[in-house]
């Protein structure tokens, strides 16, 4: 119960937050399942001192003068295909059972000792934290939404609840368009369920899906003209991993694409607020003298494009990972539109594309090398299933338009 009652004061503070500042109803902030990221952002921007605050001072002055979200007080949202999917995520041994569980949950035990502890360690050379230099916001949320505790099974359910979180935001960013969205097919529908990679990281404590997800919500808010709430999702996303600012920025260009209005300036915004918490932590590591090694940028490798171009077809044609997903979204990106925010999915996901490239080729060789003999490639097409995973679900199911 602690991490259930952690992540509710999580959202209340935050739906506070977001009525006084931007003038909603508080009832309406209240319903809304993405008012969390307002208060995680300011938090995790006031973790990382004077600088980090600046940034959040900047998102609270989007949040007050970019125009009101429109009401959601009309729109039904699924609670109930939530609670079902809770259901699914919360039935895993309340132990860590990945590597990578270990390495977040050790470092969410930091907050135990005190706000921002984690911040500290990380900045700290001699503590050597792994991996060294990494965005620290998803071992902190964790912390912090276990109320300090430092109980093992209060952190693992408090992981998977932030997770949830990022589906129920995702969902609120999109559900406009998709309960709007009459038409059904079964085919989509059974796609999309059989894609055992997906299933396996749902009740995992892995941030490849939350990345995924968030990204997708920063995409669906702008599309959607709620502006105040993608800046509030996209500080959040660049603080949890170092792929945050690309998804943040292919999300950008995916709004450009489908935008008609005028001015585009407010679209930008949630770009410059990940660029500017990115900046700020970048800035206090080389402060702190704490090398990335990892997420380094060196010189480009274009001599081993021929190797991921090999790699990226053998894993996204791996049946027993992806069933056959991937094979189908890259086929759609190739036919004619049907839906009218499919430009939007498609600029998105072709950039996400670009990203993971750029990653690779830019990247230390070390990193090369786990993507050849690692899950690296798998992981990285999950963080942008969720944008691969809507378009096939419109483009399945709206009837195609007359030749």
């Amino acid at each position: 119960m602690i991490a259930f009652v952690g992540l509710a004061l999580l959202h209340v503070l935050g739906s506070v937050l977001r009525a006084v500042v931007s003038r909603e109803p508080v009832l309406d902030c209240l319903r809304s399942p993405t008012s969390w990221a307002l208060s995680l952002g300011l938090l995790f921007t006031s973790a990382l001192g004077f600088p980090g605050m600046l940034t959040g001072a900047v998102l609270l002055l989007f949040v007050r003068q970019l125009p009101r979200p429109p009401s959601m007080a009309s729109v039904h949202f699924p609670w109930t295909l939530l609670g079902v999917v809770a259901l699914v995520v919360l039935a895993r041994p309340w132990v860590p059972t990945q590597w990578d569980e270990f390495v977040w949950l050790a470092k969410a035990r930091f907050e135990s000792l005190g706000f921002a502890t984690g911040v500290r360690m990380a900045l700290d050379s001699t503590q050597h934290v792994v991996p060294p230099g990494y965005p620290p916001l998803w071992p902190l949320a964790i912390g912090w939404v276990s109320l300090g505790v430092d109980q093992l099974d209060v952190q693992v359910v408090a992981a998977s609840l932030i997770g949830l979180a990022c589906f129920a935001t995702a969902l609120e960013a999109w559900w406009p368009l998709l309960s709007a969205h009459g038409a059904r097919k079964m085919f989509a529908l059974a796609l999309l369920l059989g894609t055992p990679f997906l299933w396996v990281h749902a009740r995992s404590l892995y941030i490849d899906l939350p990345v995924g997800l968030l990204g997708l919500a920063v995409l669906g808010f702008m599309v959607t003209d709620r502006i105040p709430l993608a800046c509030a999702v996209a500080v959040v996303v660049a603080g949890v991993k170092d792929e945050g600012l690309p998804h943040v920025v292919a999300a950008t260009l995916g709004a450009l694409a489908l935008s008609r209005s005028r001015p585009l300036w407010p679209k930008l915004m949630p770009a410059l607020l990940a660029v500017g918490v990115v900046a700020t932590w970048r800035w206090q590591l080389r402060q702190h003298g704490v090398e990335v090694f990892d997420h380094a940028i060196n010189a480009p490798a274009f001599e081993w494009l021929p190797t991921l171009g090999t790699l990226l077809a053998k894993h996204a044609t791996d049946v027993m990972t992806w069933g056959v997903f991937w094979p189908i979204a890259l086929a759609l990106l190739l036919t004619r539109t049907r839906h009218g925010t499919s430009p939007a999915l498609r600029a998105t996901l072709l950039a996400g594309l670009v990203f993971i490239a750029l990653v690779l080729i830019l990247g230390p060789e070390r990193v090369r090398v786990f993507a050849e003999n690692g899950t690296l490639i798998n992981r990285l097409l999950l963080q942008w299933w969720p944008t691969a995973a809507l378009l096939v679900w419109f483009e399945l199911s709206t009837p195609a338009m007359p030749a």
